[in-house]
């Protein structure tokens, strides 16, 4: 019995040290911006995206009327929209002007029920007042950037535009105790196409033990997690040509 819990203890002494990752959350933002408010930015690209596949529970659950993939994405973005304004941006959308960047079609039945359960099986969901198409990966001072801008670009001068992910991975590769990790990232652009803000936070659901269910739940807790870091991290006024989001 006493081998059989020292056994117990070591177990959880090891996931423990697995699951401590050190978490990668900064923020940067353009000193000229520091003092701004309500800078009105349009969305122009958000996106989440789950490796941890469609749990069975879940989808039977959605089937009889609980919440989809989209329903849970798009709950993610009010939370973005909210913690964004904590740093002077003030987010809109605009489907006609987001779209302009699309190069490749959706794929969609044309009912609504059942592109949320298919969106929901394959884990990838884009707004859909937005472009299906990320640009805060793309190099700075490339003529690619300038190009997304340029389509972007409404009667505003004062228009910044905003592309942002959020990864949701299922950590349960370590033992029999298994969680969530979201990754936040994003970047706001000015009307020359040079990045004025951008940043990356992680957050954690809370351990499970040998099953790791989803629910939206645990995953906006996970990403509220990832949010207070990045409003509470100390921002560098300078932002940097090149950046690990």
């Amino acid at each position: 019995m006493k081998c059989k819990s020292m056994a117990t203890v070591l177990v959880f002494m090891v996931s423990s040290m697995v699951l401590s990752g050190c978490a990668s959350t900064w923020v940067q933002k353009d000193p000229d911006w520091m003092a701004k408010k309500d800078v009105p930015v349009l969305v122009g690209h958000y996106s989440v995206v789950s490796d941890g596949g469609a749990d069975v529970i879940d989808l039977a659950k959605q089937v009889a009327g609980g919440n989809s993939f989209d329903d849970l994405s798009m709950d993610t973005y009010k939370m973005l929209k909210k913690s964004m304004a904590t740093f002077g941006f003030d987010l809109k959308t605009d489907k006609r002007r987001a779209l302009k960047l699309d190069r490749i079609k959706d794929f969609k039945t044309g009912d609504s029920t059942v592109d949320a359960l298919l969106g929901s099986l394959t884990c990838e969901w884009h707004h859909p007042s937005t472009s299906n198409r990320e640009f805060h990966r793309i190099m700075a001072g490339t003529s690619l950037r300038k190009k997304v801008v340029s389509q972007l670009k409404g009667p505003n001068k004062k228009e910044a535009f905003l592309s942002a992910d959020l990864k949701i991975e299922d950590q349960d590769q370590y033992l029999v105790f298994k969680r969530y990790r979201v990754i936040f990232s994003v970047q706001v652009l000015d009307q020359n196409a040079e990045a004025i803000f951008q940043a990356k936070a992680e957050g954690f659901t809370g351990l499970s033990f040998l099953r790791n269910p989803w629910s939206e739940k645990r995953i906006q807790k996970a990403l509220a997690d990832a949010l207070s870091k990045l409003e509470t991290v100390e921002v560098k006024q300078k932002v940097s040509s090149f950046s690990s989001l």
